[in-house]
């Protein structure tokens, strides 16, 4: 007879984090600390495959399926509209910061900041941190407080911690 018993676990088993996400590829993290590759407008993230991804499982007919099925989950009377945000999501828009398409935060100078001064983050300059960003106040919080991890953790344990934590906070 097999013992089909689970084996003892030693010490507090760690819940997994439900906000684990791959850790970014280096040319889809922002020289300001932003994880590009989980906005929701970038061309390589997870958000535009996982709406391509539901859209290709819904297929193209389900608002029929919706309308049917409204009497039993009354949120599909929505499903139009969720459509439209699906879609949405699913477009290309940006190829991230580091790509000639960034589309994010027209106002943000630290991409050309950090080519003209050699440096892959803005913790790495000699300048930082700087009034040169461009970036609105919240923004510019942000901005120091990843540039500081960054420089205090060292940039491959922050760009893990990045993948721990929700995008949109």
């Amino acid at each position: 007879m097999h013992d089909t018993a689970a084996p003892e676990r030693s010490g507090p088993e760690k819940a997994p984090c439900v906000n684990a996400a791959p850790v970014a590829p280096r040319h889809l993290v922002a020289p300001c600390g932003l994880d590009c590759s989980r906005c929701v407008s970038c061309s390589e993230g997870r958000v535009v495959g996982l709406a391509r991804e539901l859209m290709g499982l819904l297929g193209e007919n389900f608002h029929a399926y919706a309308a049917r099925l409204q009497s039993i989950n009354p949120a599909l009377a929505e499903y139009a509209q969720f459509r439209l945000v699906l879609e949405s999501f699913a477009q290309d828009r940006c190829g991230g910061c580091r790509s000639g398409t960034r589309v994010c935060l027209p106002s943000c100078n630290v991409m050309a900041c950090t080519t003209a001064r050699g440096v892959e983050f803005c913790f790495q300059c000699e300048a930082y941190p700087c009034t040169n960003t461009g970036l609105p106040e919240p923004v510019l919080v942000k901005w120091r407080r990843q540039n500081d991890r960054m420089r205090e953790a060292g940039i491959e344990v922050y760009l893990k911690e990045l993948a721990e934590t929700p995008r949109y906070p």
